[in-house]
């Protein structure tokens, strides 16, 4: 059996080789996946960390476990950013989680002209919290030890104008149906360390925003030849990038 994935806060200090789990990831351990003690475990914290471990004691208010060997993971390259304009009810739960499993390094939410979703400070403040949690999960159930930073959400242009010059390392990419957009298979990663995708919500981004786009160093990219839902369109434009990298 494949141990099981288990989160941690953060990674033990230099020679700890006990430590005990949170009451929810134990209640979650012992409870819902009913370990035992003696299984194998392997114990993340978002930041690289790859530990392996043995439960000695299976108490669901506060499990130990043993920690047998330790290493860091490579940092994925090139790094990924999605910048998504935020679908509505609760599509952008399943992109947040689906993106973060699939290598995603940060996720912006972004409130365009053709959003439904529209966030208080306090809404948007939440759901921050409530996909963060969720990149945690996906972590653990993907294995991927790299955790995605979730942006706050923010307003399109709000957003634009905090971008600095593409650097030379750097490619920008806006998922797109427009006449002059190229196909993605063509995209040249060489040398490429960074990738911010920026992908439309439900009717896509407007004429004045694709414009806005590409003043800002983005380039217009077609997935294929049907239009996608947005959470197909985000784990196309990961797919195809750690692809074309494979490639580069």
């Amino acid at each position: 059996m494949s141990p099981l994935r288990v989160w941690i806060e953060a990674a033990p200090a230099e020679g700890v080789r006990q430590v005990v789990l949170s009451k929810e990831e134990s209640s979650h351990l012992v409870r819902s996946l009913r370990a035992r003690r003696g299984d194998a475990l392997v114990l993340l914290d978002g930041h690289g960390l790859l530990a392996e471990a043995k439960l000695l004691s299976a108490d669901p208010a506060g499990a130990a476990v043993e920690i047998l060997r330790v290493r860091q993971a490579d940092p994925v390259r090139p790094t990924i950013t999605v910048a998504q304009g935020m679908p509505k009810g609760g599509t952008m739960d399943d992109l947040v989680r689906t993106a973060c499993e699939a290598g995603a390094a940060m996720i912006v939410p972004l409130e365009t002209a053709r959003c439904e979703v529209k966030l208080d400070a306090e809404r948007a403040a939440a759901k921050r919290v409530r996909w963060t949690q969720q990149a945690a999960e996906a972590c653990k159930q993907s294995g991927n030890p790299w955790q995605a930073t979730i942006a706050a959400p923010v307003r399109f242009a709000e957003w634009l104008a905090t971008l600095p010059p593409c650097a030379a390392d750097e490619l920008r990419l806006a998922g797109s149906l427009e006449y002059d957009a190229e196909p993605v298979g063509k995209v040249d990663l060489r040398g490429v360390r960074a990738v911010t995708w920026l992908i439309g919500p439900e009717g896509d981004l407007t004429p004045d925003e694709l414009a806005a786009a590409r003043r800002a160093g983005f380039r217009p990219v077609v997935l294929g030849p049907t239009v996608l839902r947005a959470e197909n369109a985000a784990l196309a434009c990961l797919a195809a990038t750690f692809a074309l990298a494979g490639r580069a």
